[in-house]
């Protein structure tokens, strides 16, 4: 199962298959098509997660450990390989507290009393839940309905200082999109695919859109089943597959 949630890792990005599907007119044959990142489908690896927060990799460990954020998806595959996916929501939570503890100086003690606090009023995610505001070395925060729970009056706090979660969120979208320059780039990435030939920026093998042209399909079949793919990409892989004879 591990081993089918790494091969539909893509730029990144954790996608289900078959999700809908495309069709080869001239040949009749289904192509499954594997799904755009949206923010249900979304996830990261443990090293993309640390890199979007701007954390050391000991510090997401730390915070996993704390229970203060931990990863949807957690699988050992072995005593020294643990398989660590931070889902959309994961990541929006990890931000906020990589923003409260690094960039505002908030201590973890703090933001875990804060978070606890919230958890005993019935909010099962809070960090992505609520929204926040920082005043001096104080946390504050804003119920759904509007009002603000601190020592200040609503009316005191500095919006300037407020952690805006659509920011976060535009920030996760915008780490889980494929740069332009990665296509038609194929790469060689340690721990992927036994280190296989994949397309740059994503986790899809070269040889499985080999084993498309070779079965016939044509070019705008294999892009309706891989998005992630530009025509530059299925054209390196052809240009590939006739290059090996």
């Amino acid at each position: 199962m591990i081993g089918q949630v790494w091969e539909l890792l893509t730029a990144g990005c954790l996608h289900q298959i078959f999700a809908g599907s495309a069709y080869d007119q001239g040949r009749r044959r289904k192509v499954y098509r594997m799904a755009s990142a949206t923010e249900e489908l979304l996830a990261f690896p443990d090293t993309r997660a640390r890199q979007l927060a701007r954390v050391s990799m000991w510090r997401l460990r730390y915070w996993e450990e704390t229970g203060l954020v931990v990863p949807s998806i957690r699988r050992q595959l072995s005593p020294k390989n643990t398989v660590r996916l931070y889902s959309f929501q994961d990541l929006l939570s990890l931000l906020v507290v990589a923003e409260l503890r690094t960039e505002r100086d908030m201590s973890l003690q703090h933001i875990r009393r804060v978070v606890e606090h919230l958890r005993s009023r019935g909010y099962e995610a809070p960090l992505r839940e609520l929204t926040f505001a920082t005043v001096g070395q104080e946390i504050y925060f804003q119920h759904a309905d509007g009002s603000w729970e601190g020592d200040l009056r609503p009316d005191q706090v500095v919006l300037e200082k407020v952690l805006r979660l659509d920011r976060l969120r535009a920030r996760i979208t915008r780490a889980s999109e494929r740069p332009a320059d990665d296509a038609g780039q194929v790469v060689r990435k340690r721990g992927v695919h036994a280190s296989s030939p994949v397309f740059a920026g994503t986790r899809i093998r070269v040889s499985t859109v080999q084993d498309y042209l070779r079965h016939g399909y044509d070019i705008d079949a294999i892009l309706a089943a891989f998005p992630d793919l530009k025509a530059a990409d299925v054209a390196e892989a052809s240009r590939l597959l006739a290059a090996a004879g």
